[in-house]
């Protein structure tokens, strides 16, 4: 009964207070522990952050425990070539750092020309050679009456021409003058028409044929510079 009187002695006032209270209590019991919570969050996420993973160890490999007293390399950066300091083994090829280069192959000399300076004057004659006609190079095969010849100069460049007639074969002349131009030093070649053709550094010289009533009618023709 005294319980009962005790309860029936609050107010309407008081019960509400008493009500705000009790809400307000479990309020904050509610806020406490959600702050308890957070702050303990990131302490577990570092703990296992911080745990390496199973069967691995710092500086190590995953691959398992490493044998121990033995010491981890890391690798070095590449390298490229030999280095200066490096041992020749077989297959290799390692120059010293003073190995000096091959010696330079010595220049070619030009031959000198075969018709040196100074030039004749322009000129031409028939039944004979000219004044100033190249004869070493150009003279006629012997046996051969000259028909004409002929030279036409211009500074440093010569024009010469010799026609004659040989009794004999053309291959007897062309035997003739490839004998006489490749010991002068000439190089052989061969026109498109059959002209034989030889030159050198500083001349060139052709044989040719022609008709002739008597005979092998042939037409010696040459250029030469003097440089």
């Amino acid at each position: 009964m005294t319980e009962q009187k005790r309860t029936s002695t609050l107010t309407p006032a008081m019960k509400i207070v008493i009500g705000v209270v009790t809400v307000l209590v479990i309020a904050g019991a509610i806020v406490a522990s959600a702050l308890v919570g957070a702050g303990s969050a990131p302490d577990a996420a570092a703990t296992v952050a911080a745990t390496p993973p199973s069967g691995s160890q710092p500086g190590g490999s995953a691959t398992g425990p490493q044998t121990p007293g033995a010491a981890s390399t890391a690798p070095g950066p590449p390298t490229r070539g030999p280095l200066p300091q490096a041992t020749p083994t077989t297959g290799s090829e390692v120059l010293p750092p003073t190995a000096t280069p091959n010696a330079r192959l010595p220049k070619v000399t030009p031959a000198p020309p075969l018709v040196p300076g100074p030039l004749p004057t322009s000129a031409a004659r028939t039944g004979g050679l000219v004044t100033g006609f190249p004869s070493r190079v150009m003279g006629p095969a012997a046996t051969s009456p000259v028909v004409s010849s002929s030279v036409a100069t211009q500074g440093t460049t010569m024009q010469v021409t010799l026609v004659a007639v040989y009794s004999g074969s053309r291959d007897t002349i062309t035997r003739h003058y490839e004998t006489l131009w490749a010991s002068l030093g000439l190089r052989r070649g061969l026109t498109s028409d059959g002209t034989l053709v030889y030159a050198g550094a500083h001349e060139s010289v052709t044989l040719a044929f022609g008709a002739s009533g008597t005979g092998n009618r042939y037409t010696l023709y040459g250029v030469f510079r003097t440089k």
